[in-house]
């Protein structure tokens, strides 16, 4: 069985899928036109140049480029996860703490599973970590910028709540405790549904890619599981050391609310 070639004027005519959400943002007054075509051009470009770089990198499996292709996208996450945060510190305070938690939640999943469950040949295989580690930086990256939005903008809401809570005696941890359970609910509730509804509403993409370029069904079902527990790894991982980030960077060392989390940062 082998798959459907695609060529790339057939590609390009999947674009009118952009053209129709384009249209409705402007018949709804969203004012998001440009957005959309701004990301289904970028989306593209850089697919393309990802697939052509993941061409050269199969063809010539080497540590080093391996490495690199990893820490660019691991430094990309985290600086796309603090990028829309409107409350908050600056990003030049915000970037580092981004990146050790996407860092540690993916590690968490992705270098058991390399090492006891999908076993590659050689641990630069780019085959194997290139794609496992986007999936797993990706989804870091989405539950660590849920929980700092969460956070912070809940801390510069209820600053008052939250002094209060202080004045009274409780720690940095105890007062900020509610806020945190409610944002790490919030980040597990998309891995959670994808879980309960994988197989009945959705087709992953993974699973669904391997089985049209010809990989047998079950062996895909197999990959696609594994897939799933990891992302529930990160989920999990990523936003309990993003909070405790957030936490460490909303209160100073005398347990006082930092002044920097009252001013709006301008989204870029």
């Amino acid at each position: 069985m082998t798959y459907l070639s695609l060529p790339l004027w057939r590609v390009a005519m999947a674009g009118c899928l952009v053209l129709v959400a384009m249209a409705l943002s402007r018949f709804a007054r969203l004012g998001l036109e440009r957005e959309l075509g701004v990301g289904a051009i970028r989306a593209a470009a850089q697919l393309l140049a990802i697939g052509y770089a993941l061409r050269l990198l199969l063809a010539n499996d080497r540590p080093v480029a391996v490495c690199a292709v990893l820490m660019l996208m691991w430094s990309v996450a985290a600086y796309t996860s603090t990028s829309r945060i409107r409350v908050g510190p600056p990003r030049a305070e915000l970037f580092p703490c981004s990146f050790a938690a996407i860092g540690v939640g993916a590690g968490a999943a992705l270098l058991p599973v390399l090492a006891f469950v999908l076993v590659p040949n050689s641990w630069f295989d780019a085959r194997y970590i290139i794609p496992i580690g986007g999936m797993m930086l990706s989804s870091a990256m989405n539950v660590v910028a849920q929980v700092f939005e969460r956070l912070f903008a809940s801390a510069a809401t209820d600053e008052a709540t939250l002094e209060q809570a202080l004045a009274l005696g409780a720690s940095g941890k105890q007062a900020l405790a509610p806020y945190v359970r409610s944002a790490l609910r919030g980040a597990l509730i998309p891995t959670i549904n994808g879980l309960v509804t994988v197989g009945l509403v959705s087709l992953p993409g993974m699973m669904t890619g391997q089985i049209v370029s010809g990989a047998a069904p079950e062996q895909a079902v197999r990959y696609q599981i594994v897939i799933m527990y990891q992302l529930v790894a990160v989920a999990a991982v990523s936003g309990a050391v993003a909070a405790w980030f957030a936490r460490r960077l909303l209160f100073t060392n005398e347990t006082q609310i930092r002044t920097w989390q009252r001013r709006t940062r301008d989204v870029t």
